[in-house]
């Protein structure tokens, strides 16, 4: 694996399980104390998930998959930030259970832009 992709796949899937990790134990009740922490395991995950949006553009012109990398982390961003103040109440889950998806979401798509900049495609056109 090419060694940029390596270390921002292992950052994305650190920074991923520990985000993951604080949200369910928020969901459980307990850790609030460390929602920044949270939160910056999150915009960390975020970051790196657009540097390698941006690398595998680069390095191996696969547009669509940088695009949806860039597009999961400006959906991400927001949402996070935003989350505590959107559908208060007793329906809150629906927003936390969202906020659960798109953050196992960024990480496979973290995942697959590694892959992609390790194994870039072989051309079709001949030599």
């Amino acid at each position: 694996m090419d060694t940029s992709a390596r270390v921002l796949n292992l950052l994305i899937r650190a920074l991923g399980a520990g985000a993951l990790a604080l949200g369910i134990a928020f969901w459980s009740g307990y850790a609030r104390s460390l929602t920044q922490l949270h939160m910056v395991l999150g915009l960390g995950l975020v970051l790196s998930v657009w540097v390698l949006s941006w690398i595998a553009w680069r390095k191996t012109g696969r547009v669509g998959l940088a695009l949806l990398g860039a597009a999961c982390g400006i959906v991400s961003l927001p949402f996070g930030v935003a989350q505590a103040a959107i559908l208060p109440g007793a329906l809150h889950w629906v927003v936390e259970l969202a906020h659960l998806a798109l953050g196992v979401i960024m990480i496979g798509v973290g995942s697959r832009l590694a892959v992609a900049v390790s194994h870039p495609r072989v051309s079709a056109s001949p030599s």
